[in-house]
């Protein structure tokens, strides 16, 4: 086997089952009083260097870039040397917000940071901690911040450092001469970068990888931002000196992005939970439903889907800030590696274009055609345009990229965050008196007796009457809470990464970042768009039901009523299949939802914050559907609701070339955070050179159409059911899963069913 080979091996026989160490729980840096007179900023700093100092480090066979990221998950909790004090922790749990609990979703920028190296970026601190020093009215809290960052720079060369040492060992003990050479050149590596800028390619593989991974242990799960475009003229640099050929910079790639994996656990009986529910939160009142957040990995119906996953995106191709198509030679590389691999992680991302090439839209189908649903396609028309009317600048708009599922922000520069906004759970309020039917309690205010609504559109006007309410009392959570992390969890590391930090002496989490984005996801609208054409036609145009009788017929989970169930599964139109009707009124809710938004934006009740909206569910639609109740168009009680932008499950019956005019019939700028319609294919229809043509125009269409987001998972339902039957000949078969992909044997048999449901009838 070559390199590439024995790295593939080793991930899947050898990583993926074997349990992982957790390290951090019982660090602490409060060892003396002196410690615990400074700042929460500069203990923060301390534990951020005794992370990098003291986290256990090692080697792997074969590999050209080197270092393992402390353990964690985005399901299953994090670890981290104890900084805050009694006090601080106690009082920070009143406004949602602990140690552990800074939101991720922040990529930096990687190539800043690969062209300056730590030591550009500390010159940058000093030159502001010399600015403040000469003002009378000095700014302590300012210098705090400066002297946080720098403690925490000078962790991660440490780590680095660590690493060179390491290496050296490692040569020594090393028989074979080749990769004895190997071993001092990567010691040679790690003692340059990323303190210096690097040079060649392996040099900037390297200090990206000591970036990110210093970011991953020290609780900032980072995205990789345009990884093609930071990494492509060390590349360039490498081929045109005869440095590299271009099989030898995949050896280098391929050993980069496996590193990503490396934490990736496939074997159940090795996950660990090490997460609090009071760490989950991302501030605002915790007696308050609408800014709660629960991750529910341990449940059997959602069981795995966040457990492999950081908040790891990578996205490629598009445009260069000047408007040139920006696909280049890593471009390719990187998919064709990422295609090899078969990884989870990153979740794989390409930007598409009117000048794209050709190539780039063929490379996309042959992968996309064997399963994987990644990677993710974008359609910078409509994605560029929509940054510019939140009022993102031209230049930044086109640079933009996402975060760990799919939310478009701009790296190195944007302070993100999101809240959903549940529609089925606001229709299920206003059906039930403020009751939530899952939960057995009384949670939103009663409207009153149904009978009062005497035609659809009073009715229609209610239940989103109730959306505009949830919106307020989500935004003013965030105004009155907005600042309260950076009291307990600030990022000195990541903001020295990120623009305007250092200028403004300003953490990220405070005002620091270019662009404070907050997201509404409009959430559920599929299956409330098909509740909301159920009652026009059954209450308010035939007659059939009143909606005191919709009301019990979700109250009592269609008991006795299965006939009258399927009829209105079965019988009534369904939002993508093209139709008028549920189109016209999937629309009018899309944009109703935009309109609130905005306007809490011009009446100046966000603040200095940009709001924006998207449309999603992220993994979690089996978690939105699980807390709601049986709904007016057919579904059953706790039964998944719909991935993302997507169909009703099964309800999409006109192709796929359908699905995409009713998603594409919005004006999608307006939900630029991201709505993407995923999709299901069957393999079997896209073979050979016919279906790769097939699969290119079905991306034009969609892009054409004007679509913003794009998931296509291609897979047969016979490939999925032998994967149950025998799972560990198909180790590396991927599913989308509407914000990552998994792998299909590491689901539960419930999400493994409905996979397999979904492509028997896309088929």
């Amino acid at each position: 086997m070559n390199r590439i080979e024995r790295i593939k091996k080793r991930l899947f026989e050898v990583e993926f089952y074997t349990k992982k160490e957790w390290w951090g729980a019982n660090e602490t840096i409060l060892t003396d009083d002196e410690i615990k007179k400074e700042s929460v900023m500069i203990r923060k700093a301390v534990a951020t260097a005794y992370v990098c100092k003291n986290m256990p480090i090692e080697i792997k066979p074969d590999e050209l870039v080197v270092g393992i990221a402390a353990m964690a998950s985005i399901g299953f909790g994090k670890e981290f040397p104890d900084y805050a004090l009694p006090e601080e922790k106690e009082d920070a749990l009143l406004s949602c917000f602990t140690t552990k609990a800074p939101w991720g979703h922040h990529p930096p920028d990687f190539g800043m940071l690969l062209n300056k190296g730590i030591r550009g970026i500390e010159a940058d601190i000093y030159k502001q901690i010399e600015c403040e020093i000469k003002r009378e009215d000095a700014n302590r809290e300012k210098l705090d911040f400066y002297r946080a960052m720098l403690i925490s720079l000078d962790g991660l060369v440490d780590l680095a450092e660590r690493y060179a040492d390491l290496a050296v060992k490692c040569a020594l003990k090393e028989k074979d001469p080749e990769r004895k050479a190997e071993l001092l050149q990567i010691s040679r590596i790690c003692r340059k970068v990323p303190w210096e800028p690097a040079n060649t390619l392996q040099e900037a593989l390297q200090s990206f990888w000591f970036i990110f991974i210093a970011n991953h242990s020290t609780l900032e799960y980072i995205p990789t931002g345009r990884s093609d475009q930071y990494l492509y003229p060390f590349y360039k640099h490498d081929i045109e000196q005869g440095i590299l050929t271009a099989a030898t910079a995949d050896e280098l790639i391929a050993s980069w992005l496996a590193k990503f994996s490396e934490r990736v656990q496939l074997n159940q009986d090795h996950w660990e939970v090490h997460m609090s529910e009071e760490e989950q939160g991302d501030g605002g009142d915790p007696d308050d439903m609408a800014v709660s957040f629960v991750m529910e990995n341990d449940e059997s119906y959602n069981y795995g889907t966040s457990a492999n996953h950081w908040l790891i995106n990578m996205i490629l191709g598009g445009v260069t800030p000047e408007g040139e198509d920006a696909t280049n030679d890593m471009t390719f590389s990187i998919l064709k590696m990422w295609a090899y691999l078969e990884p989870v992680v990153p979740v794989l991302s390409v930007r598409l274009h009117k000048d794209a090439p050709l190539s780039l839209y063929e490379e996309c189908a042959k992968i996309l055609r064997k399963g994987s649903g990644e990677p993710a396609l974008y359609n910078d028309e409509v994605v560029i345009d929509g940054l510019t009317k939140i009022g993102i600048p031209l230049e930044d708009a086109r640079d933009y990229s996402n975060d760990g599922c799919w939310e478009v922000l701009i790296p190195g520069k944007s302070y993100f965050s999101y809240a959903h906004v549940e529609l089925l759970q606001m229709l299920e309020y206003v059906l039930q008196n403020g009751m939530s039917l899952t939960r057995k309690k009384q949670e939103n205010k009663d409207l009153g007796d149904l009978s009062q609504y005497k035609t659809f559109d009073e009715f229609y006007r209610a239940v989103m009457g109730l959306v505009d309410h949830q919106i307020s009392r989500i935004l003013r959570n965030k105004v009155d809470y907005y600042h309260n992390r950076y009291k307990i969890a600030p990022s000195p590391l990541l903001s020295s990464m990120m623009h305007d930090c250092i200028e403004r002496g300003m953490d990220l989490s405070l005002d620091g970042c270019k662009y404070n984005l907050y997201s509404f996801i409009v959430t559920g609208i599929a299956n409330f768009t098909d509740s909301m054409l159920a009652i026009k036609r059954m209450v308010y145009e035939s007659k059939e039901l009143t909606l005191a009788q919709v009301a019990e017929l979700c109250r009592t989970n269609y008991g006795g009523e299965e006939a009258l169930r399927l009829k209105i599964v079965n019988k009534i139109s369904k939002v993508g299949n093209d139709n008028e009707e549920s189109d016209e009124l999937m629309v009018k809710t899309l944009n109703d939802c935009y309109r609130m938004v905005m306007e809490k934006q011009e009446n100046g009740k966000a603040g200095n914050i940009k709001l924006c909206c998207g449309i999603g569910t992220f993994e979690n639609y089996a978690r939105f559907g699980h807390n709601v109740g049986a709904t007016p168009d057919g579904r059953m009680s706790q039964e998944a609701i719909s991935s993302n932008y997507s169909p009703s499950l099964g309800l999409d019956l006109n192709g796929p070339t359908a699905a995409i005019k009713s998603a594409t019939k919005a004006d999608l700028y307006k939900f630029v955070t991201g709505c993407p319609l995923d999709m299901q294919i069957n393999s079997n229809e896209v073979e050979g050179d016919e279906g790769i043509v097939r699969m290119v125009g079905l991306m034009k269409t969609f892009c054409d159409l004007g679509g913003h987001i794009m998931t296509l998972t291609g897979v047969s339902s016979e490939m999925l059911e032998d994967a149950q039957k025998n799972p560990m000949k198909h180790q590396g078969l991927r599913v989308r899963m509407g914000g990552l992909s998994a792998y299909f044997i590491q689901l539960s048999k419930e999400m493994q069913d409905t996979m397999i449901k979904r492509i028997k009838h896309s088929a």
